[in-house]
């Protein structure tokens, strides 16, 4: 699937903002850590650690009460999410989770150290049982679409950008255009994905009665100024707008134009802008103060690009080559250390694989492989081996080389 052209023109540049005003946020708390004598670092961490509290206490509900869903349990749903996962490139499947709402329809993605997660509220599921299996592919493909985009991870690493109005909330939703895009590019049916944002709207049984151009005529005209206001601190779209969207992209005519009055406009730039001038002249202060001029060069990601394989040797790996393959390609030069854009190296990628060869993985070691490099989620190989459940003499022999 080729990203570039279903990525919302806005998320990338939200998300180089967000890390920008994350750094003057970061530049900022240091000023105020040192004149309160450290006060100021205490309740930073006081309140960050009761937010990573209050996830983990979410997670632990959803995995104590959820319904995991395996090739044992709901195995159409498992069947399905399977093949949209493996479809959409992604490596490491998430957990599926079913989980009661009280008639609440809809679905998130999250995670938890290093594992992610997807949670689909019963009466989602329940569409597939009223033979709204596409709507269903639909929505797990857009949860998908977070995993894959990596939106969750990068939520957390531009948290303290949200000190800027709006800005935070304008990246998430433009984050749902982008995972919206991407399901109703794979499912293949634009019917469908319009009709599963119907559904989150008014319920299974009644979205097949809604007039569509109707209900986006009507939405459209909502543009005073609370209904743009409780948008624009929304981290959706609202529903009418996601479907708009998808109907835009599938080049359809006639589609109701959502505009924002212009007051409000003034009025969003107008906030923003003395945020900026604010954060701006205390980053200037710092900057010009003696000891803290160089922290105005502290480098950041200008953002992420998509995550392709190309070392051949990682490539061999990831197909599980055979063992002369793997060691025609060593005694070629190649570099069994060599990392692709997930930051799997050649053992990473044979780990992959549902049967590892021993002898090969022992040639990638002997050879000089570094049992003991991470990739981007912080795993080592051998995390990844006990994490993809292989033998325990594959695990012993990774320990043995770290």
């Amino acid at each position: 699937m080729n990203q570039t052209k279903l990525i919302h023109k806005h998320e990338n540049l939200y998300f180089g903002l967000l890390v920008a005003a994350s750094v003057m946020t970061i530049l900022l708390a240091i000023v105020l850590t040192i004149a309160s004598l450290g006060i100021f670092l205490v309740i930073i961490g006081f309140i960050v650690s009761l937010s990573m509290f209050a996830h983990w206490i979410q997670i632990g509900y959803i995995r104590t009460n959820g319904v995991k869903v395996t090739e044992h349990q709901f195995k159409d749903l498992y069947e399905i999410y399977q093949r949209v996962g493996q479809g959409m490139g992604i490596r490491m499947l998430p957990d599926v989770y079913i989980l009661q709402a009280g008639g609440i329809l809809n679905a998130f993605a999250t995670r938890f150290f290093q594992k992610n997660m997807i949670i689909l509220y019963s009466d989602i599921v329940e569409l597939s049982r009223n033979g709204q299996v596409k709507e269903v592919e639909f929505i797990i493909a857009h949860e998908l679409a977070h995993i894959r985009r990596n939106h969750v991870q990068k939520q957390w690493l531009v948290l303290l950008g949200n000190i800027v109005p709006f800005l935070g909330s304008a990246y998430s939703r433009a984050c749902e255009y982008t995972c919206d895009r991407m399901a109703a590019h794979y499912i293949q049916d634009e019917a469908a994905a319009k009709q599963a944002l119907t559904v989150l709207a008014v319920g299974g049984t009644l979205a097949k009665e809604v007039n569509e151009f109707d209900y986006l005529q009507e939405a459209s005209r909502e543009n005073g100024f609370i209904a743009k206001y409780s948008e624009l601190i929304s981290t959706h779209p609202t529903l009418p707008k996601r479907i708009a969207a998808i109907a835009t992209a599938a080049g359809e005519v006639n589609v109701p134009v959502f505009k924002t009055a212009g007051y409000v406009k003034a009025s969003i730039i107008g906030t923003i802008a003395m945020t900026v001038v604010l954060n701006g002249a205390i980053i200037a202060w710092l900057v010009m103060s003696d000891g803290f001029a160089s922290l105005a060069s502290t480098p950041f990601s200008e953002g992420f690009t998509d995550m392709t394989m190309e070392d051949p040797l990682s490539q061999l790996a990831y197909d599980n080559a055979s063992y002369d393959e793997i060691e025609a390609e060593i005694l070629g030069g190649a570099d069994v250390n060599a990392q692709d854009g997930y930051g799997d190296t050649p053992l990473h990628n044979l780990f992959y694989n549902e049967e590892v060869d021993y002898a090969t993985v022992e040639l990638l070691l002997e050879n000089g492989a570094d049992a003991s490099i991470e990739n981007m989620d912080g795993m080592t190989p051998r995390d990844l081996a006990v994490a993809e459940g292989h033998p325990f003499d594959l695990v012993e022999l990774l320990r043995s080389y770290e």
